[in-house]
């Protein structure tokens, strides 16, 4: 099941896509804005090798040599969560060949479960309405 978190922070006016990367873990819930994250650290090696069209095995996922591969494969599982990644495989993959085309994916994503949840809020209306306040609650 994913969980994505959006929160709604002002994007940097920096040009620098490490920067970006930063604002866009943080505006999904997956780092705080005080320190670089393992999160952005594999996001954006992910940008890179999503303009060659690579996947990235994890145990080719090197960050720093005292963090286990288990941590790398738990950060990696928080952003698959966040929809930002995908796995095919045994390697994992930018969602799209570009973040632009991630985020429209995203956002196409959420839109759909909105829908639902719109459809259902319409018919728990509908069903307020007809049996009046009086509704048990298990």
């Amino acid at each position: 099941m994913k969980s994505i978190v959006i929160r709604s922070v002002e994007r940097p006016s920096s040009k620098n896509p490490a920067e970006l990367i930063r604002w866009f873990c943080y505006a999904f819930g997956l780092s705080n804005d005080e320190e670089t994250g393992i999160e952005e650290q594999i996001l954006i090696r992910f940008a890179y090798a999503a303009k060659k069209n690579l996947g990235i095995p994890s145990s080719a996922i090197k960050i720093k040599p005292e963090i286990a591969r288990s941590t790398v494969i738990y950060h990696l599982n928080r952003l698959i969560d966040s929809g930002l990644i995908v796995k095919k495989g045994r390697k994992y993959y930018l969602r799209a060949t570009e973040m632009s085309k991630a985020i429209e994916e995203i956002e196409y994503d959420l839109n759909r479960e909105m829908m639902k949840m719109l459809a259902a809020a319409k018919e728990f209306d509908k069903l307020m309405n007809q049996k009046g306040r009086n509704v048990k609650i298990r």
